[in-house]
């Protein structure tokens, strides 16, 4: 008696609908691409108030608050721009509605950098980007009592609780997990060359092309195996 093969139509199925799924996912990604392009050459402000604004504003859309920068500097390690490796200079900033939150103003390459800040009310302008999280971490990251220390790394709860010894008048104080970075033309930065995310929109797009060919193409040989098999023969 002749059967109709099911586990290898399911495992095809399951391949199928994954290899769909790439696509789409591709095509998503693109469309998030353009986003990024768009929001970087618009030139719009956001203008967040509460945390909750912040959270729904998208990564490389541009900010404008007031507030004032504290005297609290973290020199990021392991940066590197045009082949050298050096610092990015994280600084703490209030805003005029009481959160905090780290503005990256640059990259320098010695750690002797004068990283003052000015008194006063300041309007902050940059791309809003996530926190910092390196690829493999090895051991703790131990902060100093000081108001500028080398870091390796910035892991977010623990430089929370050291953000909120260290800055924050009360234990409820706000501190966002998000990062902006300094606009090219503000005062007080260093370099500045923020890029967009490598991968265009144009090869995510080129990789959902290759999902879907590759689709047609198990479907091909689906079919051709099927009616090759037992269950299509007289």
């Amino acid at each position: 008696m002749r059967t109709f093969p099911w586990f290898f139509t399911l495992l095809w199925l399951a391949v199928f609908l994954l290899m769909v799924w790439l696509g789409f996912w591709q095509l998503d990604r693109a469309e998030q691409k353009d986003q990024i392009r768009q929001q970087m050459q618009s030139g719009e402000y956001k203008q967040p108030k509460s945390g909750s604004d912040w959270q729904k504003i998208n990564d490389y859309q541009t900010i404008r608050v007031t507030g004032r920068y504290d005297n609290t500097h973290f020199l990021l390690a392991n940066q590197f721009h045009d082949g050298q490796v050096g610092f990015y200079v994280m600084t703490a900033f209030l805003t005029d509605n009481n959160l905090w939150l780290l503005v990256n103003r640059g990259w320098t390459a010695s750690a002797g950098v004068d990283v003052s800040v000015p008194e006063g009310e300041t309007e902050l302008i940059g791309l809003l980007s996530a926190w910092p999280r390196p690829g493999v971490q090895l051991g703790d990251q131990i902060f100093k009592e000081m108001s500028k220390q080398q870091v390796t790394y910035l892991p977010v709860h623990q430089t929370k609780v050291f953000l909120t010894q260290q800055v924050c008048q009360r234990g409820d104080c706000q501190i966002l997990d998000r990062v902006v970075k300094l606009n090219v033309g503000a005062d007080h930065g260093f370099v500045r060359d923020w890029q967009a995310p490598m991968m265009t929109a144009a090869r995510h797009r080129a990789y959902a092309f290759q999902w879907f060919m590759m689709c047609l193409a198990l479907c091909l040989l689906y079919f051709y195996f099927l009616f090759k098999s037992d269950a299509f023969k007289k």
